[in-house]
Parts: structure tokens; sequence; C-alpha cells
């Protein structure tokens, strides 16, 4: 069942559990917006990580600038470290940009909130972050307001590894909190005011458990998928094998109880990346590292994957969508029509809510004055108009030495 938050110094400090949200109101269409794009970066490599989209059309995007310390480069003047939150119309007109200084933030993602609101989660390590209330380390969440401003944070665990957020102004974490015994994977879904709904903590993971992607369904449901040692108990169900990896998806009610969950038992690999249509149904992205099956569907060797089940668990389709190298692991949108698209790469893979392929498509280097750019996506997001906002990272001059990479974002028909 459900439990509080753990007293301070544990994920969350103790707040009254609130009550679960009702389900948000399917938002209209807005109509098409012609496409447009943005570049970020300087002498030091930049890379989008996420993207989110409000209920108004509005943009939230995230970035990092890290120098270029490694084997093959040498470091660059002017180079810096950085995380950058931004706001920008449906059109791509910036509205606002908060530039934070860094030293290390690892798996950073943007959620966008209630009422121009956004959420912002990552794991800042070695030191702090200071985003305006004070140092954020570990695991942390921050909400901050329609003007780009910190309204409030959380430790959320000791890494956060997956972020969602709706209509209602809610936000869902997944994470893992480090006892002296174990790593503890947990779950805990905050209102808009930082309040905690719920808490799980799954006691019964055995060590190796990699807690990954989180969804809100339409109803209000979350959505958590990840990788999982051993057996995994909830709520008096088990998932997994026993001395195996296995991956598992499970749906928890809008109270935080448990409603269905499938394992892929045996199964090593990481998922990257979950979404939800509009009846329910749930779509998963991730990397195995072998063979498997699900339902009657089989990839008979390792690979990036992307399967769909019912909105009652049930598996529907499997697919491996077009990759390629070196690439971020793969992530999934839904939009609105229920066509999904799967990026990997500079490949985006589409295919009807049935699982019936609808082609494919290449993002090409823009403003490529180097001679040589690849381009790698690493999150895609539905705009409710039958668009994609995609964001990663546009290497330039890749043949050299010397090569530099800017974080792009862009607004792309399917």
């Amino acid at each position: 069942m459900p439990v509080p938050p753990s007293s301070p110094g544990g994920a969350v400090p103790p707040v009254d559990i609130l009550p679960p949200p009702g389900p948000p109101a399917v938002p209209e269409v807005p109509a098409a917006t012609p496409p447009w794009a943005q570049r970020q970066g300087g002498p030091q490599d930049d890379t989008g990580t996420s993207v989110a989209v409000d209920a108004e059309g509005q943009v939230f995007w995230a970035w990092v600038s890290t120098p270029r310390e490694d084997k093959d480069r040498e470091p660059v003047e002017g180079q810096r470290r950085a995380l950058t939150l931004a706001r920008s119309t449906a059109d791509g007109k910036t509205l606002w940009s908060r530039e934070f200084p860094r030293n290390h933030v690892a798996e950073l993602r943007v959620g966008a909130g209630a009422q121009g609101t956004a959420y912002l989660s990552g794991n800042a390590y070695l030191y702090a972050v200071d985003f305006g209330l004070g140092a954020a380390d570990d695991g942390f969440l921050v909400h901050f307001s329609e003007k780009g401003q910190a309204q409030w944070q959380r430790r959320v665990g000791q890494k956060v590894h997956g972020l969602a957020s709706d209509a209602t102004g809610d936000a869902l974490v997944s994470g893992e909190e480090w006892t002296a015994e174990a790593h503890v994977p947990l779950l805990s879904r905050y209102a808009a005011d930082g309040g905690v709904r719920w808490t799980r903590r799954f006691e019964s993971a055995g060590e190796g458990s990699a807690p990954g992607p989180v969804a809100l369904t339409p109803s209000g449901s979350a959505v958590f998928a990840g990788t999982f040692s051993g057996v995994l108990e909830v709520d008096g169900r088990t998932f997994g094998t026993p001395g195996a990896r296995s991956l598992v998806v499970l749906l928890f009610n809008a109270g935080g109880g448990l409603v269905w969950g499938q394992a892929l038992a045996g199964v090593d690999g990481h998922l990257s990346d979950v979404e939800v249509m509009r009846d329910g149904s749930v779509v998963v992205t991730g990397e195995a590292l072998g063979a498997m099956s699900w339902g009657e569907a089989k990839l008979p060797a390792a690979g990036p994957f992307v399967l769909a089940a019912s909105a009652q668990g049930a598996p529907r389709w499997l697919h491996r969508p077009a990759c390629d190298g070196p690439a971020e692991p793969p992530s999934v949108a839904v939009e609105p029509s229920g066509t999904v698209v799967a990026a990997c790469g500079s490949r985006l893979s589409l295919y009807g809510a049935d699982g019936a392929p609808r082609g494919e498509r290449t993002l090409q280097p823009e403003n490529c004055t180097e001679g040589a750019c690849t381009v790698t996506s690493t999150a895609v997001a539905p705009t409710g108009s039958g668009q994609l906002l995609v964001t990663g990272s546009q290497r330039h001059g890749v043949a050299t030495d010397g090569w530099n990479q800017d974080a792009f974002l862009r607004l792309v028909v399917p």
C-alpha cells in the first residue's frame, strides 16, 4: 500500500497526504504551426536533454553545457558548465531563459505543469546546484512559476530517474534512495504546491535494479517502468524471475494502488521512455540486451525496441525502430491521433495506434558550415496538432579533432 514519505533526511520532508486529483480536461487540438528551430551552443558541448508542451501549447526546453574535457579534444577558451531552462511560445519565440551554473548534473528532465508552470528534475552529484532556493543536491525536483522563478524544490532521493507532469499540476517522479543495506527504488507523486500525494518504496527490489521512466494517464493513473533484479513484489503480486534481471511495467491508480503489471521475465536491458495514448494504452521504448518476446511478437536479437500494452495491461504489439549510432536511448511520443513516434539517433519511426508501420523520417543537419555534421535526438514530444518537438545535439566538423556540439530544438512534421 502507499506509504507516507520518510522523516527528514529521507526521500522527502513529512507532509500531509493529499487526495488524488480528477482527470484533466481534454484540450482542443490547435492549428498546425509553421516548422521552426532553435540552436543553442558555445565553445563547449551543448545537448538538449528534454522538452515538454503544456495544454496551451507553450514549450519548455532544458539543455546542458559541458566543457570539452575528453581524450580526443583539447579544452577551449570560454567553455563552461551550465544547465538552462527556457520557455517558448508555440511558434518558437523565447519568452524567458534561465541559466544556472553547475558542476555536474545528470538526467536533466523538464515537465509542463498547470497555468504555465514547469518542473525540472535531475541529479546533482559532487556539487549542489542553486536555483534560487538554496542548495539542491542528489536527486532534485524544482517547480518554476510561469515567469521562470523557482517556487519550491524537493530532494526526491539519492537519484531521480523519471519525471512526468500533467495539466492538473501534479508531478510524478521515480528514483532511488540509498540506505545502509540497499538501493531502494521509489515512486512519488507531488501536488503543484509541493505536497506529497503518495510515495511507494519497492523494498523487495534486488540490488542492481534500475527504476526508469514514468507517465501520467488521462484518468490520473501513474505508469512506472524499469529494470528489476530478482523477483519484485508489489501489493501481493510478483514480477520477474529469481537470479535474473527483468523489464517491468506497472500501472498504479490515482491513489497509488497497483492496477496491473507486466514483466518481460529474464529480459535484461534498459527502459528509456514511456507515454500513454488517450485510451489508456501504454507505449514503452528501451534497449534489450538479447532476444525478447511480447505477446505473440518476437525480436530475435539485442537492440532498441518499442512496445505497446492495452489500458488493461495486455500485450499489443512490438517493433524494432530504425536507429543509427552512436545514439542516445530511444524516446517516444504519442500524437492525439494515436500515431506513435519512436526517435532513435537521427531516425523517427512512425506507427499507428494498432502498431502498423507508417514509415520513417531522418533528421538532417541544419546550418552545417563545417562540412561534416551528425544529428542525435534525446527526447521527443507531441504538440497536440500533429507535429513534434525534437531535441538533442548536432555535432559540427566531426571529421576533425576540434568538432563542436550544439543543442537543438525543432518543430517538425512527421
